[in-house]
């Protein structure tokens, strides 16, 4: 089969001929959505995507794998309302869901995984509700790691006031003062956090995409600070994350003494 691409307006088989009746909520009022998004109903995938305050989430990604069938998975948007509807009859298959949302932030696009309320896969002509919710921070329902992203480093162990001793990075502490809004909008907060190594190295986990002014001490005392492999050194650093693959954003940094 292939790819079973669904919109709001109706669904479609990529390649193939255009089915009708399969995504009915164009043909309902926004009301009577609303009044059945709770009611589970037969053949039927539906739910809303919000941010962490709660408000909708317009335009993000939902995609319902097929278990059983390679490459024919049924892909939605969110309306405006951050809800999204579509027929999962089309197959006799077994469903699970996830979701993303893509936003420009500081002439950047970043795509983040959404957190699911129920990830159990179900089958297709039974039909589901699965909720997402937009954080930027926190652990993974899977336990993989965090929804958000890492500000790494590379430290010059080397101290030339002490020359016997050699620096060590959990004794690192980044301070991240945000520089306006975060990627969602809302206010960011001061993070002081010390450093903890990973299998991608020294740094701070789970912080939510933003613009941050960065500085960093080692013990009390500051530590000179660059982009990783960019410019001179200084006691601050201003700039936002990097894409490093699809999900996974960075910042990288150098410290020395």
């Amino acid at each position: 089969m292939g790819v079973l691409i669904a919109a709001l307006s109706g669904c479609a088989i990529e390649g193939g001929e255009r089915m009708t009746g399969t995504v009915d909520a164009g043909r309902e009022t926004t009301a009577e959505r609303q009044a059945g998004a709770g009611q589970l109903e037969a053949g039927v995938l539906k739910g809303r995507v919000v941010d962490a305050a709660g408000r909708p989430v317009a335009g993000a990604e939902i995609v319902a794998d097929n278990q059983l069938l390679y490459n024919s998975n049924l892909v939605v948007a969110t309306d405006k309302d951050g809800r999204y509807r579509v027929s999962t009859d089309v197959a006799a298959a077994t469903f699970r869901v996830t979701g993303t949302v893509t936003r420009r932030f500081e002439d950047r696009a970043y795509t983040m995984e959404l957190t699911p309320h129920d990830d159990a896969p179900f089958a297709g002509s039974d039909g589901a509700i699965r909720d997402f919710t937009w954080r930027l921070t926190g652990e993974r329902s899977d336990g993989l790691g965090f929804y958000g992203s890492m500000v790494l480093f590379h430290l010059e162990s080397y101290d030339p006031q002490r020359p016997e001793a050699f620096l060590q990075d959990e004794d690192v502490t980044l301070t991240l003062t945000p520089q306006g809004p975060l990627i969602d909008g809302s206010a960011g907060e001061v993070i002081t956090r010390r450093a903890e190594r990973g299998g991608d190295g020294p740094g701070v986990l789970d912080v939510p995409i933003g613009r941050y002014r960065i500085t960093a001490e080692h013990l009390g005392r500051p530590l000179k600070i660059r982009i990783r492999d960019t410019g001179e050194y200084g006691e601050a650093v201003v700039t936002g994350f990097e894409r490093f693959l699809n999900t996974v954003h960075r910042i990288q940094l150098d410290l020395k003494p």
